[in-house]
């Protein structure tokens, strides 16, 4: 399609679309330009998880001139029968998609919905311009951006199109690299919570050719001496490696312990990452700690779920904390420490934990 629109400004434009650092910016940084450019009065950004069959649910969203209470009540309410949603999760192969909602929508039944009565009306809302992109993250996940005239404003035509197809490369770009830090914030916290987890555990990735590519504290400090090539112990998790990738050719994870020195326990598993080089993810724990933690959950016969319950109960977590962790009912979580209590012969968590940790 060709660009149709002043080049100076298309230029600054794409400037400030990939200077873009962070979804709170986007709005200042993407939305304000692009609808500047466009001379639309209001924009909005969604990233849109469209499951197959089911409802779409916004996962990010922005806006530009748009109230914040309007906002609200489009994303409580309104996001099921915007049919610029719906249009783009149909097309969703053609990326990038331009369009204008009176293309993919009868505007005379439109205009008698509750969606334009509750929600374009009142934020003079009228003509639409829209596009969808692809997150690159998520293949279920699509991006959307809107600009939007008002009624007393001519629509949008084929120049506009033009002018927002051109810049797709821009926003697919910056949209990606938001999509792919955001992913990597939500991936650091989940780690981090996992540390808090399990503090005696540690997590370690080692590439192909056994470099570290990242281990939490815990992990470093167990294998620290494995980690030097040409010692005893880093030929022991060589070995190790090299084993792992020849069980693991099916990708199933399948661990083994490889430690036989001093008091640490370790496990590796052969991974793959996404673009699917092969990697090395070695776990680490005190020998004895685990050890008789295993062997206590054994003797005590408690099923896969108990120990799961036991090792949060060791954590420090609340019954209602056990169940946000494990994604169960308090009442549940109740019951499964009832049986725990009585596998165990112990009427209190404090007990218990003497118990598992050998000292009771």
């Amino acid at each position: 399609m060709e660009l149709v629109g002043d080049q100076d400004a298309f230029a600054s434009v794409q400037d400030q679309i990939l200077s873009c650092r962070g979804y709170g910016n986007m709005s200042d940084d993407v939305l304000a330009p692009v609808a500047a450019f466009l001379n639309a009065s209001t924009s909005c950004f969604l990233q849109v998880a469209a499951k197959r069959g089911g409802t779409a649910n916004i996962r990010r969203s922005a806006i530009h001139n748009v109230s914040e209470e309007a906002h609200r009540g489009y994303l409580a309410y309104h996001t099921h029968n915007d049919p610029a949603i719906s249009a783009a999760t149909r097309n969703s192969h053609r990326i990038p998609y331009v369009f204008c909602t009176s293309e993919v929508a009868d505007y005379s039944s439109l205009t008698r919905s509750e969606f334009y009565n509750d929600f374009f009306r009142p934020n003079r809302i009228h003509h639409v311009l829209a596009m969808s992109l692809r997150s690159h993250v998520d293949d279920d996940d699509i991006i959307m951006l809107g600009f939007h005239r008002p009624p007393n404003e001519k629509p949008f035509g084929e120049a506009e199109k033009g002018m927002l197809h051109s810049l797709s490369a821009a926003l697919s770009c910056s949209v990606r690299v938001l999509c792919l830090e955001d992913e990597l914030h939500i991936r650091d916290l989940a780690m981090t919570e996992y540390d808090k987890e399990y503090q005696e555990h540690g997590l370690l990735f080692f590439d192909e050719n056994l470099a570290l590519l990242h281990g939490n504290q815990v992990g470093i400090g167990h294998l620290q001496s494995s980690l030097k090539p040409d010692t005893p112990r880093f030929d022991l998790l060589a070995r190790a490696c090299r084993r792992a990738a020849m069980v693991c050719r099916d990708d199933e994870a399948i661990a083994f312990d490889f430690s036989e020195a001093d008091d640490v326990i370790a496990k590796v598993r052969a991974v793959h990452d996404y673009d699917g080089r092969q990697l090395f993810a070695v776990h680490t724990n005190n020998r004895m700690t685990e050890a008789i933690f295993s062997a206590r959950c054994r003797e005590y016969g408690f099923s896969l779920r108990e120990v799961d319950i036991v090792r949060t109960l060791a954590a420090g977590l609340s019954n209602v904390e056990i169940g946000e962790r494990l994604f169960i009912s308090v009442r549940t979580v109740e019951n499964h420490l009832r049986s725990i209590y009585s596998k165990a012969h112990v009427n209190r968590r404090t007990q218990l934990l003497s118990r598992l940790n050998g000292s009771g």
